[in-house]
């Protein structure tokens, strides 16, 4: 599943946010978003966060969903709930598959992992890079 954000565009936002503390699957998905930047800290009703639930509960169904089932679980418009899920796959949490949408795993650990070996990707990319550029204006001699 990797090549497909490799070739699309990604954008991750980390924010420190105070994880909640009692154990709340609601409340840690709203965490999640929160702290990747699709919501912000302390709105639990954001559409981000609405949808994200949704499709995650259809991915553990071992079900995808469409925009169309979305938007009336949220009761938003589509062209709003496709605006959200834009956002949420340039995240890496989710996934299309045909017309319907799915969390990038069935487990949540590991669409993070994922996540986190996206960034890394890129990060190593930028270091490669950086040494080059390193090489040019300071050459060894």
């Amino acid at each position: 599943m990797p090549d497909i954000i490799r070739h699309t565009s990604f954008r991750v936002e980390i924010r420190r946010v105070e994880p909640p503390f009692a154990r709340d699957k609601e409340k840690e998905i709203e965490w999640i978003c929160q702290t990747l930047g699709l919501a912000p800290a302390g709105e639990k009703n954001h559409p981000s966060i609405l949808i994200f639930k949704e499709i995650v509960k259809s991915t553990e169904a071992d079900q995808g969903i469409t925009s169309t089932a979305l938007a009336e679980k949220v009761d938003m418009s589509r062209g709003a709930v496709i605006n959200q899920l834009n956002n949420l796959q340039r995240s890496g949490l989710i996934v299309k598959q045909g017309r319907l949408y799915v969390a990038r795993s069935r487990s949540m650990v590991r669409t993070i992992q994922e996540v986190e070996e996206d960034i890394k990707r890129i990060f190593d990319r930028m270091e490669r890079i950086a040494m080059e550029i390193d090489k040019e204006f300071r050459p060894l001699h």
